[in-house]
């Protein structure tokens, strides 16, 4: 398989740093965000505001993925292409267990 062009290494670091902050303004907004709302939907805008975020670094994994598939198997490149999209699913898998063990507590 040949090496990767000059292009897509641009493009894979360029991703890399779009999914970084991505990844971490979805932190900030959560934190820096004032509650708004009154009642159960009080601070509401804070989880959607962090969802998206992460939705968006989610959209961003899976290019890296893609344009990942590009260099060698077995590659280090390669191998850490995927650990945006493996952070993503092991993030979603954690909501889902928290929705899931908050409901069979009651």
């Amino acid at each position: 398989m040949n090496e990767p062009s000059d292009r897509q290494r641009l493009l894979l670091i360029a991703l890399f740093a779009a999914w970084v902050i991505a990844f971490g303004y979805a932190f900030f907004t959560f934190a820096e965000t004032a509650p708004s709302g009154d009642g159960f939907t009080r601070g509401m805008n804070r989880i959607t505001s962090y969802l998206g975020w992460q939705g968006i670094a989610g959209m961003i994994a899976i290019a890296l993925v893609s344009i990942g598939r590009g260099w060698p198997k077995g590659s280090a490149v390669r191998r850490m292409s995927g650990v945006p999209l493996l952070l993503a699913i092991l993030h979603v898998a954690a909501i889902l267990g928290i929705i899931l063990w908050a409901r069979a507590s009651n």
